[in-house]
């Protein structure tokens, strides 16, 4: 397997990208995935499980996986070959901003996690990944990490776009129940996170037990309720450590914690650093 990176030891634990991945790199037993795949097929056909889905990559298929999820039964042709991207939980939440946009092709992907790429699609997407290569391939440099999580934003916000056309007809297609619980949720904790964080509001809101709520969630995405809900706390705290010149203590009242204290042991347990450290290490 090659990696396109000569910088892999320094981005390894938040980000792979991989170069043309064959038959014989891939392990056939079942693995985790990262909480984030961008994976373009680019010759020969291979069939596998993913989430309990059995799906089937062709030459030109794009494979989108979302929320650390279990790939198994793997069977490839002898001349498949694929280009990835791979990304932490961490690392995609400081690379996805504007989470907004990500509610309605969340929901696509979580339906169709396969997309049939036309050939102008596939040489934009091996567009975005060969930019993202060379600049992996140059010195690190001081900023190797914003500026790779700028061009990996850019990346997402591209795949956004190519989904849009096909998110759009089928927003109404989904009958399944459990699906749409699951864009219900989204679309609550999207509006109410800053307010609300508890498992307990939102199934009521919802008309559901905390334990119904989990379960359908999980089933959906492989996360819980409770996790999707701190997924979304912590991107908008990082975003606001980032990205605006707010104090700690502003943040916490922003995020309606009762003070800065509270704050920093909810962030502390989810990132294992303090916000001001984390707010140190991005300066």
């Amino acid at each position: 397997m090659k990696f396109c990176s000569d910088n892999f030891d320094m981005m390894r634990k938040d980000l792979l990208v991989f170069d043309n991945v064959t038959l014989r790199d891939l392990n056939t037993s079942p693995m985790q995935l990262g909480f984030l795949l961008i994976c373009l097929c680019k010759q020969g056909e291979s069939s596998f499980i993913l989430g309990g889905k059995t799906l089937v990559m062709q030459k030109g298929d794009l494979l989108i996986s979302l929320g650390e999820q279990i790939f198994r039964d793997c069977t490839m042709s002898s001349d498949f070959k694929v280009t990835a991207v791979m990304m932490s939980r961490s690392y995609a939440q400081d690379c996805i901003v504007g989470l907004n946009y990500l509610w309605p092709y969340l929901l696509y992907v979580m339906e169709y996690p396969v997309v049939r790429l036309n050939e102008d699609e596939q040489e934009w997407i091996i567009d975005c990944y060969n930019i993202l290569c060379r600049r992996l391939k140059k010195n690190a440099g001081h900023y190797l990490r914003e500026t790779i999580v700028s061009l990996t934003r850019a990346f997402y916000f591209e795949i956004c776009s190519l989904l849009d056309s096909r998110v759009k007809p089928n927003l109404q297609a989904s009958q399944n129940r459990s699906y749409a619980i699951f864009d219900q949720f989204i679309r609550l904790v999207s509006q109410n996170f800053k307010r609300e964080r508890s498992v307990e509001w939102y199934s009521s809101e919802m008309c559901l037990t905390p334990k119904h709520l989990s379960e359908v969630m999980k089933s959906v995405s492989g996360r819980t309720a409770g996790q999707w809900i701190t997924t979304l706390v912590m991107i908008e705290i990082k975003t606001l450590l980032r990205n605006s010149s707010m104090s700690i203590k502003e943040i916490a009242q922003e995020m309606n914690f009762p003070n800065q204290s509270f704050l920093g042991k909810y962030f502390k347990n989810v990132e294992g650093i303090s916000p001001s450290d984390f707010r140190k290490n991005i300066l």
